[in-house]
């Protein structure tokens, strides 16, 4: 080989050489960017917290899901699109009364929000959905926080997954498909977001050359601050309710219609053997004789609790739309807890047991609180038949 070829080969080499290290260079940087994007840029964006919150949610991750939302905003301005016109369409009502009520649920807001808040924690953290308790527990406010709360649609709506995120500068749109258990309607529900973070640096433009030409860098803001967009609205909560409160509620009437005539039936046997068992009861001395304590507990027995357990047979047994599910679920809990009653009624005055007696008369006040629920799912069913016709 002549020392001019031998020449070109190392020249040849040199080149290649030079060539893979900037090939090398161009592969490092890229990665470097990349990975400079991902944890200096993309975390900070709406799309990463949205994905994350996503994530988490599926994932049982309490603490990254509530990184990334504002529950005391989000519940505040859910209760004005649930409250809103809760009491617009009954008739029963005079002016008055309405406005009061209206009132009243504009006082409680505060309350009634910390409760929904406390709900959803619980939730987050167990999987459990429970009452919050406290001043909502039963019906010290004079409302049933049960019943509002199934009315929220929050414990039968399923996250399916995220849909978009539109970013604009500080602030940012985001949708999410979801679908309400009961009836399986789809919809897309949208949030908005905002960056809470504050702290940011920025790198300034510059000019430099790569392979001889001249390459110009603009300047960039990072935010340091860690990921901190969070959702502070549900921004069409009310069209979600609009949408699928209507289908619940032709489940709700069309399943009421379907047992109506197993009430009426049922109740006006209920009525005559109430009277009976009065008159069971009645003594002049104002205490039931051994005899008459036989008769009352034999007369429970044999038709009150058969009466009760039939006519919970019978509403078995007739199909259960999804949307109706609560009301089906209120009425065999009231079946349960009204037999109990008499049961331990039964115990209590043949064992001269007080007791038992105590334990009756607590049982008949829960089987009271349920029967005032079903009245007013029934009450509000009636109220929502003559809803005007929306154009």
């Amino acid at each position: 080989m002549d020392d001019y070829t031998w020449r070109m080969k190392l020249a040849a080499r040199r080149r290649q050489r030079q060539r893979e290290r900037i090939i090398a260079l161009i592969i490092l940087g890229a990665i470097m960017c990349g990975v400079f994007f991902y944890f200096v840029v993309y975390t900070k964006t709406p799309e990463y917290a949205m994905r994350e919150m996503a994530t988490a949610y599926k994932a049982g991750d309490a603490k990254t899901f509530r990184r990334h939302v504002d529950l005391n905003s989000i519940t505040l301005q859910g209760y004005d699109d649930l409250t809103g016109d809760l009491f617009k369409y009954d008739t029963q009502l005079t002016d008055r009364e309405r406005s009061l009520f209206e009132n009243f649920y504009v006082l409680i807001r505060r309350q009634m929000c910390n409760g929904a808040v406390k709900v959803i924690n619980t939730y987050i953290d167990t999987g459990e959905w429970t009452l919050p308790g406290e001043i909502l527990k039963g019906r010290q406010l004079g409302i049933d926080y049960d019943l509002l709360l199934d009315r929220s649609l929050i414990r039968h709506t399923s996250f399916i997954d995220l849909e978009a995120v539109d970013h604009q500068g500080d602030a940012a749109t985001a949708t999410f498909n979801i679908v309400e258990d009961y009836t399986q309607t789809p919809f897309t529900l949208k949030v908005t977001l905002k960056d809470l973070a504050n702290d940011s640096f920025n790198v300034g433009s510059a000019d430099f050359e790569l392979f001889g030409k001249q390459i110009k860098f603009p300047g960039l803001t990072f935010n340091l601050g860690g990921s901190d967009w969070k959702v502070v609205s549900v921004d069409n909560y009310r069209e979600y309710l609009d949408t699928v409160s209507p289908i619940l509620k032709q489940n709700l009437s069309d399943y009421i219609d379907a047992t109506a005539e197993i009430v009426y039936r049922y109740n006006r046997a209920f009525e005559e053997d109430q009277d009976i068992f009065i008159t069971l009861q009645r003594s002049p001395y104002g205490i039931m004789t051994t005899q008459q304590r036989a008769e009352t507990s034999g007369y429970i027995t044999d038709t009150i609790i058969p009466a009760l357990e039939n006519r919970q047979a019978e509403l078995d047994q007739v199909p259960v739309p999804q949307g109706a599910q609560f009301l089906a679920e209120l009425r065999r809990e009231s079946t349960r807890v009204t037999i109990l009653a008499w049961q331990s009624y039964i115990t209590g005055i043949t064992q001269n047991s007080a007791a038992d007696l105590d334990t009756a008369a607590s049982l008949h006040k829960q089987e009271l609180a349920l029967d005032q629920r079903i009245e007013e799912i029934i009450h509000n069913s009636a109220v929502a038949k003559n809803l005007p016709e929306l154009p």
